[in-house]
């Protein structure tokens, strides 16, 4: 059975092997690389680009930014900026009427050119395109999009605190333009108005401390550039903070401040009516021919400016000589600033036609790798399908060999079946042995017998014999009939039987009126004599109690128990062979189970069971000395 069941599972695992085999191969046919349809797709996209417009072209460059987010960020940005451009077409300048709800598309637009616009570290454009984002999330209630926009322009502002901002893009920018002032003053402007971002964003948070530093770091920058306007308002918040915390005094020294810098201004406003005495002369009403070119209007020159103001600081018109002063400072600042701006522009128009070299040179670069990705999935297809074709020839090997194995394998399902049911059969002869062999000789005995070599010799063993005498039988069987006698015998012997079996005993013979056991042949389960002993007193016990029920007829029994060395083993011939237990303690067994008769008892043991026997035992009368018969 266990050969037939190994059969069936090799026959399953060969069909679950073949049905993976031929998926596989429909897969590795049919389907194709998922890769390759994707980029198909956005070639579909990019081809119809230029047929559709509106709001389904919107998304289709929402479609490719996302694409090229990770792939290519400079075509990503060109796709972005174009989303951006038609959704504010659209949306904010009213081109098309759509729904409130459709500019979620304008919205998503915003968030991912912001996105790669701080991947790339352009953090200017993408604190613009952020900060649009995050104005038309919360007019669209898309918190998801608010949050994401926050956490981004709350880490540029972080940046621009910490000094990162500035010097990454001075170095990556401005490495090589010598117009330090232009940048610094730009970075200035935004790290304080990151600062006061992040102050006022403290302040609703209700972290006081924390605003008041960051409106604290923005003054000391305001300080530098001489916005007393804005130094003032920011006195003014602190002031208040300090006067909400209960901190009064200090509160008094920022709004003493803003006081003092208010009559400053008051006092420096007559500085400001000499600025009206420098006046350039209108340019002459001139009409010349053609070509000639119109008169330039005459300049003010600088050193003009510094010879009027000291020419008044040595007539003591210091005020004069202080308002010219001036006029030349701002004059000479412009004058540097326009050629640093000039060299600027320049710079910046070199900086385009490399940047448009490069794209160029990237987009030859793009084409030739688009071609060699597609020869590698080509190569790849092809190998694919080599792959496949080797696996169908190996399954059709496979399958022949399989066949082949098969019916040869029914041939042995065939022969083990058949074995099988001889096997069944003999082992229901068996059975059927022991059941009759069990019914004449105890179950132990039937086992040994048919287990061990009846050729074997006898063996000596330790073991404690029980003979049992029902008292006073031939006169009782006398008066019954054949049927009533066995039915007797039946009644008495079979529940003694069964108690002596159940304490591990063996029937060796059955006497007629009595009966022969031992207790440790053929095998020994412990303490052979205790068994006995303890079979014994149920055996009476148990009498007792039938009697007085009237199950059967009065009966008294005699039971002896002696223990010793005895020779065991199988005596006969060939055609009769008995299970037999020999020596001089079933000898003295018999004799000791005689003396009942003679102490008027029904239980004699000897002192050599009774030294077995765990203790301590009850026993009535003391051991004698007694001669026995023989």
């Amino acid at each position: 059975m266990e050969t037939c069941q190994r059969l069936s599972n090799k026959q399953r695992y060969f069909n679950l092997f073949f049905r993976g085999l031929f998926l596989f191969l429909c897969l590795s046919v049919f389907l194709v690389h998922p890769m390759q349809a994707q980029q198909v797709n956005i070639e579909r996209l990019e081809d119809n680009l230029k047929n559709v417009y509106g709001l389904k072209k919107l998304k289709a460059l929402n479609e490719l930014t996302q694409h090229y987010h990770r792939e290519d960020s400079r075509k990503a940005v060109r796709y972005g900026k174009m989303a951006v451009r038609l959704g504010e077409n659209i949306f904010i300048e009213g081109s098309l009427d759509l729904e409130e709800k459709e500019k979620v598309h304008l919205l998503r637009a915003y968030f991912q050119l912001g996105e790669i616009m701080y991947q790339r570290e352009n953090y200017f454009e993408a604190m613009e395109y952020l900060e649009s984002c995050k104005a038309l999330s919360q007019e669209l209630q898309q918190s998801r999009y608010t949050d994401r926009t926050s956490d981004y322009l709350s880490s540029i502002n972080e940046r621009i605190a910490s000094g990162d901002i500035k010097q990454n893009f001075f170095n990556k920018t401005f490495n090589d333009i010598k117009i330090g002032e232009v940048i610094s003053s730009a970075t200035n402007d935004l790290t304080i108005k990151s600062q006061i971002n992040l102050g006022e964003a403290d302040e609703k948070k209700g972290d006081y401390q924390a605003a008041m530093k960051h409106y604290q770091k923005a003054m000391n920058l305001l300080k530098n550039k001489g916005d007393a306007e804005l130094i003032n308002e920011l006195n003014l918040r602190v002031a208040f903070i300090l006067d909400s915390l209960n901190q009064h005094l200090a509160a008094q020294e920022f709004l003493s401040v803003v006081i003092d810098d208010m009559e400053s201004e008051r006092a420096q406003a007559s500085v400001k009516a000499f600025e009206n005495e420098i006046k350039i002369a209108p340019i002459p009403d001139v009409k010349a021919p053609f070509p000639s070119t119109p008169p330039k209007p005459p300049k003010v020159e600088p050193k003009n400016l510094k010879e009027l103001s000291d020419r008044y600081a040595k007539e003591q018109d210091y005020e004069k000589s202080l308002a010219y002063y001036k006029m030349y400072n701002e004059l000479t600042q412009k004058m540097v600033e326009d050629s640093l701006l000039a060299e600027a522009e320049n710079q910046k128009r070199e900086d385009e036609i490399l940047m448009l070299k490069q794209q160029k040179q990237i987009a030859d670069l793009n084409v030739k790798t688009l071609q060699q990705e597609r020869e590698k999935q080509v190569r790849l297809r092809n190998t694919y399908l080599l792959i496949s074709f080797l696996i169908l020839i190996s399954a059709f090997i496979t399958l022949f060999f399989y066949l082949s194995k098969r019916r040869q394998h029914k041939r042995l399902e065939i022969a083990y079946r058949d074995l099988d049911k001889t096997k069944n059969k003999l082992a229901g002869a068996e059975q059927k042995i022991v059941k009759l062999l069990s019914q004449h000789v105890s179950g132990d005995v039937a086992r040994q017998l048919l287990m061990n070599n009846t050729d074997k010799p006898g063996e000596r063993c330790f073991v404690c014999i029980m003979f049992l005498d029902i008292r006073d039988f031939t006169p009782m069987v006398e008066k019954l009939s054949p049927e009533e006698i066995i039915e007797y015998q039946n009644n008495v012997f079979g529940f003694m039987i069964d108690i002596v079996q159940q304490h591990n005993g063996t029937i060796n013979q059955l006497l007629g009126d009595g009966f022969m056991a031992t207790f440790g042949a053929p095998v020994s389960k412990g303490n052979d004599c205790q068994n006995a002993f303890e079979a014994s007193k149920v055996i009476l016990s148990e009498l007792k109690d039938r009697t007085q029920a009237g199950l059967i007829p009065k009966t008294k029994v005699g039971i002896g128990l002696h223990a010793g060395f005895v020779v065991t083993g199988n005596v006969g011939n060939e055609q009769r062979k008995q299970y037999s237990v020999t020596g001089n303690p079933v000898i003295i067994a018999s004799r000791v189970e005689q003396l009942n008769k003679t102490y008027k008892s029904q239980l004699i043991i000897t002192e050599e069971v009774f030294q077995m026997l765990d203790k301590p035992v009850n026993l009535k009368q003391p051991f004698l000395e007694v001669e026995v018969k023989g």
